[in-house]
Formats: structure tokens, sequence, C-alpha cells
């Protein structure tokens, strides 16, 4: 019996194609890139320097001079400059250590299944590695959001938590976690987490 085959060539030539697509290197940088600017309320800080900042941890050379009451119940609250009573006394120079509290990998890293099933999904629609990785840096940047919203340790000093009137670590006013954003890029990048 003999068998003859047509169009195997184009079959062929077409897969080619298709495989050639996710060949192309692309990857989702997430995180908070330069384009996040200047941290509001801050002497110049940008975004990224604080996000920095809270994901390694930090030691802070504190010039001193903040002022301060102790209650009738023996605590010591900071008060603020317009703060018109009596002050038991102000600081003198000293450090605060803000402790690490690793957001950016670990948050990164819940979303680990998502990414698979995001890029299984993308391969099935026939999309290319570019709309593929576009897809994956969304779920991340969903991931480490969500990592951000609902992390709880090390908490809070109990002062910081009066100051801020929450107790979540990471979020004052939401701006560091609202410039966690994604872009894709066909090389890989030399630095970063």
């Amino acid at each position: 019996m003999r068998m003859k085959i047509t169009g195997l060539q184009d079959v062929q030539r077409a897969l080619k194609k298709e495989l050639d697509k996710l060949r192309l290197p692309h990857y989702a940088l997430v995180g908070i890139h330069e384009s996040a600017g200047v941290e509001p309320e801050s002497d110049g800080m940008t975004v990224a320097t604080l996000g920095a900042i809270q994901h390694f941890g930090a030691d802070i050379d504190h010039p001193g001079g903040t002022r301060y009451v102790v209650g009738k119940d023996g605590k010591t609250r900071f008060v603020s400059n317009d703060f018109t009573g009596p002050v038991s006394g102000v600081t003198g120079p000293h450090k605060i250590k803000i402790p690490a509290r690793p957001w950016l990998d670990t948050g990164a890293a819940a979303g680990a299944q998502e990414y698979v099933d995001t890029i299984r999904d993308g391969i099935e629609e026939g999309l290319d590695s570019k709309r593929i990785m576009a897809r994956v840096g969304l779920e991340a940047e969903g991931a480490i959001k969500d990592y951000i919203t609902n992390l709880d340790t090390p908490p809070n000093a109990a002062s910081t938590i009066r100051k801020k009137g929450s107790s979540n670590p990471l979020i004052d006013t939401g701006n560091m976690r609202d410039s966690v954003t994604s872009t894709v890029v066909r090389k890989k990048p030399k630095e970063g987490l």
C-alpha cells in the first residue's frame, strides 16, 4: 500500500512559525519602576527607594529634635510641631531601625501557579511571547499588591500605628503599592530581584 501525504511542508512551516513566536525572548519586569517618580510628602525620595527600604530594611540616623510628652499612663508619645501644650522633652540623635519586609520577590512567588496557567492559556490561544508576558506581568502585579495589602509582620511600632492610623506595615498612603506596575522587555534585565 502506498500513501501520498500532501500539505506536509505547509504544516511544518506553520508549526515552525508558531514555535518561532514563542522563541523570541520577552521578560515581564514587575516592581516599582523609575517612572513612579517621587514619594509624595517626602524630601525627594523616589517611590522605588521607599520600596527598597521597605524590602531590605534600613538603619536611619535621625538627627533628633522630635518633641514628646509623657502621659499620665507613663507612655511616651511624639507630638507635632503644631502641638501647643507643654512637652516633656526633645529626642537627641538616634538610630531608627526599619525592619526588612520582603514584599517584591515573596509577593511575586505567591502567584507562581497563576503564571503557569496564564502561559498555558496564552499558548492555547496562539498568543506570541510578548502578549503572554504582558498577561503574566499583570498577574504578578496583582499577586504583589495582594501580598503588600495582607502583610502584617514584622508589625509596626505602636507609635507608627498611631501616626498613620493603620497597622499595615507597608501601607501608609497606598502610593507604594499602587506604584507596582509591569512592563515587557526583550532583553533579560541586568539588575533587580
